[in-house]
């Protein structure tokens, strides 16, 4: 499976409803279950949607942790954003996708990430390290960054 990025995300950012630097940014996570916990359909994070972490995993909360520096930058006319690393501590539990949305902006849904399985943690760290804005790596410039836009 891949990433899921909503269709009401574009429609967001044209209408200026998201802001990276300024809004508050979470990321929830979810186990496996029977796959990715949201559509590109759906519009916003629920506390009620099956398979979040919190409800069967120690060191989490439902809802998940809010995410810290958003950074916007350009590189080569790429758009691009992304945020320090975050983690959980004392942790046990697996999560198979992590769910970022606006807490700022109705809980709007931004993207859906999938780990490529389940990663798991057991009484430690469990650690997600976003990637930089740099235009270092495979591809085009920006292809390391968490969400970018290009022209």
């Amino acid at each position: 499976m891949a990433n899921v990025v909503p269709y009401s995300f574009a429609q967001e950012l044209l209408k200026g409803s998201h802001d990276f630097v300024n809004d508050t940014i979470n990321i929830a996570l979810y186990e496996a279950g029977s796959g990715a916990p949201y559509a590109v359909s759906d519009t916003a994070y629920s506390s009620g949607v099956a398979n979040q972490v919190g409800t069967s995993g120690t060191g989490y909360t439902t809802g998940g942790k809010t995410l810290q520096n958003g950074t916007v930058a350009n590189q080569t006319n790429v758009a691009t954003v992304t945020f320090d690393t975050i983690s959980w501590t004392s942790a046990t539990f697996g999560a198979a996708y992590g769910v970022l949305y606006n807490n700022s902006k109705s809980d709007k849904l931004v993207v859906v990430l999938d780990f490529g399985g389940t990663k798991s943690c057991s009484n430690g760290t469990f650690t997600i390290t976003f990637p930089s804005t740099s235009s270092s790596g495979p591809g085009a410039a920006g292809t390391n960054s968490l969400i970018s836009i290009s022209s």
